[in-house]
């Protein structure tokens, strides 16, 4: 099994999530100068970031895979919120809207690969039994 680590620490208004990696290095959440009433919603924004970075990354490797050749991807992710049975706050779920941006010779592979990614991605698949997650790949043509 497969372990991942990551460290927090927080001094005053300052966090630090360490990644111990050399790609991503330290993560700093600086609230210093930043009004109260404009400090939420980061973890929520790490969660969608996340989300989407994993899709667009596997969505990608699925079409290399299969021989596809694309300019770029891009997409957004729009995470919603509200409350459970409790009147907890809980993320209700997630919408990714990506667009692939490739060549229309490529598009019947694209097709094929918007199948397969409806299942999500790690990330995203681990959340399905959490909330909703819904994907809408679209194929710009160049």
């Amino acid at each position: 099994m497969a372990q991942l680590t990551v460290s927090y620490d927080r001094t005053g208004d300052k966090q630090v999530i360490d990644t111990n990696s050399k790609v991503l290095g330290e993560i700093v959440i600086d609230h210093n100068g930043i009004p109260e009433d404009q400090r939420g919603g980061t973890a929520k924004q790490l969660l969608a970031s996340s989300a989407l970075y994993c899709f667009c990354g596997a969505l990608g490797k699925a079409l290399q895979t299969r021989g596809a050749e694309y300019e770029r991807i891009t997409g957004t992710a729009t995470l919603e919120t509200g409350m459970d049975e409790k009147k907890r706050a809980r993320v209700t779920g997630i919408t990714l809207d990506v667009t692939v941006h490739m060549d229309e010779d490529y598009g019947f592979i694209f097709d094929r690969v918007e199948k397969i990614m409806r299942k999500g991605c790690l990330v995203t698949a681990s959340l399905h039994e959490a909330f909703p997650m819904t994907y809408n790949l679209h194929l710009e043509e160049l």
